[in-house]
């Protein structure tokens, strides 16, 4: 988890994101080249994606596996998230973003730290943020927190799972993990460098129901493996 999230789901979608909305969403050409005309208008396209409609196609159309997983991801936290009362589209998106950037490496272009962490113990983190330079610290925190959040919300049978057989911390304190490191990446100067500050600070008081409701839709519609 070592891409840093860039705000913004829909400015990745590809062409097969934006022909999987059209034929979702309109069964005319007539209505096809109207909603074409609409996608320009950023505030519009933030309105078509939350038409219900995007939801149940995900689920159950064929086209779908063929969508790039900012779409996929963007279209099920936010219908999640607003089923539980979490109506910030700016919290959806950062969880999206950070879903569907999960394992992949970063780009030379991001310009990240060289410090590397995948391990599944927070004290770990603990001990490279004792280690790490101011600069370094708020991404050292930004990187525990997502992939942290992504275990938790995508993959709670696995942690509960875990912390039966090892008796390992389970979700409620990986949950508190994420909420600790979110907010001290929000307090950071450099989260008001790249406009964060707010958001952080968003998904940090959302992310306990925002978790929940991902844990029941995971295990209600999606099959992500373990």
């Amino acid at each position: 988890m070592i891409r840093f999230p860039r705000p913004g789901c829909w400015y990745r979608f590809t062409a097969t994101d934006w022909q999987f909305i059209r034929d979702s969403l309109a069964l005319t050409q007539k209505s096809r080249e109207g909603l074409a005309s609409l996608m320009d208008d950023p505030d519009a396209v933030r309105l078509i994606l939350d038409h219900p409609k995007l939801f149940e196609a995900m689920l159950v159309s064929r086209h779908a596996a063929m969508v790039s997983p900012e779409l996929f991801f963007f279209i099920t936290v936010r219908h999640t998230l607003k089923r539980a009362g979490v109506d910030d589209l700016n919290v959806a998106d950062y969880i999206a973003v950070v879903c569907a950037d999960f394992g992949l490496p970063a780009t030379a272009a991001q310009k990240l730290p060289e410090t590397r962490l995948a391990s599944l113990y927070s004290i770990d983190y603990i001990s490279a943020l004792e280690q790490a330079g101011s600069h370094e610290r708020f991404f050292i925190h930004v990187q525990c927190a997502n992939q942290f959040l992504v275990l938790t919300s995508l993959y709670p049978d696995f942690l509960h799972n875990r912390a039966e057989r090892r008796g390992a911390p389970d979700l409620d304190f990986y949950e508190q993990v994420v909420v600790s490191h979110l907010e001290a990446a929000g307090r950071h100067a450099l989260a008001e460098e790249f406009a964060l500050e707010d958001t952080l600070t968003h998904v940090a008081q959302s992310f306990p129901p925002a978790r929940r409701a991902m844990n029941h839709t995971v295990r209600e519609y999606l099959s992500l493996g373990a």
